[in-house]
């Protein structure tokens, strides 16, 4: 098997739009416009599935790129989970394949999104299994992302997915 590359880096910070500012200026990258992970179908440790809704910014460099996370909940994206959040992996094929690999390792699960048809969206590792960061998998499903105001993301008609930054800008 060949290792997957981090894609990104999850963070999580009490406030998204100061986050964004601060890790700007310190970085210099460009984040995207705010978005919301939003799902009805998230199950973490504090219980059975509940609404999710996860504001996001993700950087233009990388990878690995810098995702910006607001504070939600009380479960895996609560206050007490402040800082480096996740290492990510988006493109999983067999989301709960992997599961199974890394729970036969010792390695369980604590955070999964599901769709309609309880297809899994994404999951992460416990954090205590591997020093105190989660591995998020991302399926190659599309996700239940929005805008920041609730409306539809523009979609990639190549990929299917939908973009945090909108249609390319046109050649000139």
């Amino acid at each position: 098997m060949t290792a997957p590359l981090i894609e990104h880096i999850g963070i999580l910070v009490p406030n998204l739009e100061e986050a964004i500012e601060r890790w700007s200026a310190a970085t210099g990258y460009t984040f995207s416009p705010i978005a919301r992970y939003r799902t009805d179908r998230y199950a973490d440790h504090t219980g059975p599935e509940h609404f999710h809704d996860a504001r996001i910014s993700f950087s233009k460099e990388g990878p690995p790129r810098i995702e910006l996370m607001e504070v939600t909940g009380a479960g895996t994206h609560g206050p007490s989970e402040l800082g480096i959040h996740h290492f990510g992996f988006p493109g999983t094929a067999d989301c709960l394949g992997r599961m199974g690999e890394l729970a036969a390792q010792g390695i369980r699960h604590d955070g999964v999104a599901f769709d309609g048809e309880g297809r899994i969206l994404l999951w992460f590792t416990e954090k205590q299994a591997l020093d105190g960061i989660r591995l998020e998998y991302v399926s190659r499903l599309p996700g239940p992302t929005v805008a920041d105001n609730g409306s539809a993301l523009w979609v990639d008609p190549a990929t299917g997915r939908n973009s945090l930054w909108g249609p390319p800008e046109p050649v000139r």
